[in-house]
């Protein structure tokens, strides 16, 4: 008896891991995106910080993600894969200006934050883009209010 339950367990767990598998398959990337985040007008620029910039659907799914480049450019990748789903998405920007050096046994501190706070949460964030199939042109254009 204990036999037949690990197997219908095992049975439904590569179910449920073959499911889980096809919902993340990458071939459903329809669209590109790549741009360039401003700040008041002028490309973000990091000084030898750090910067992320992070699509989230609306509808669900995973986030679409890309490091910031000094210039302020970015390009998308879903995962591993350069690209998205076309569809609705919520965009949030966070970037860090470079680390201060620490005194000797102190730990190391964050770079001052370089985009304002309204920007690095998707229920704070008002920047909202529809994506379309194949490749989209999105400049992400911050405020400092």
């Amino acid at each position: 008896m204990k036999r037949s339950i690990r197997w219908r367990f095992a049975a439904v767990a590569l179910v449920a891991v073959f499911t889980l598998a096809a919902g993340c398959n990458n071939s459903s990337l329809d669209s590109s995106v790549s741009g360039t985040v401003t700040l008041d007008g002028k490309p973000l620029e990091l000084g030898g910080g750090t910067g992320t910039i992070s699509f989230f659907p609306e509808a669900g799914g995973p986030a679409a993600l890309a490091t910031i480049a000094p210039n302020g450019s970015y390009v998308l990748k879903t995962g591993d894969t350069q690209g998205l789903r076309s569809g609705s998405y919520v965009v949030t920007v966070v970037a860090t200006g470079p680390r201060p050096k620490p005194k000797p046994g102190d730990s190391p501190l964050p770079g001052p934050l370089l985009t304002p706070t309204q920007y690095g949460t998707r229920q704070r964030s008002d920047l909202r883009f529809t994506i379309v199939p194949g490749p989209n042109q999105i400049d992400v254009p911050l405020t400092s209010r």
